[in-house]
């Protein structure tokens, strides 16, 4: 008949958010591609030289986004 009602539901407690291990909170990973350089070997000249060209990974900005929080910084 009569419905009890709970007079106080406790509040869920929000997720802990850790810094990640991986960029140390930055959200900022080196680029794995050209090893945090910004450049790649394209192709090799008559010397046998290397051709150095920009890398197509992190676009010569020498890091990316942490695969691991999202560029975040923080898990959860």
């Amino acid at each position: 008949m009569w419905e009890l009602e709970r007079p106080y539901k406790k509040p869920k407690p929000e997720p802990i958010k850790r810094r990640c291990h991986r960029c140390h909170g930055s959200g900022r990973c080196n680029c794995q591609s050209c090893g945090g350089t910004g450049k790649v070997v394209t192709s090799r000249d008559v010397m046998k030289g290397p051709q150095w060209g920009r890398c197509t990974g992190c676009f010569g900005n020498k890091a990316r986004r942490c695969p691991n929080c999202g560029g975040d910084g923080f898990l959860q």
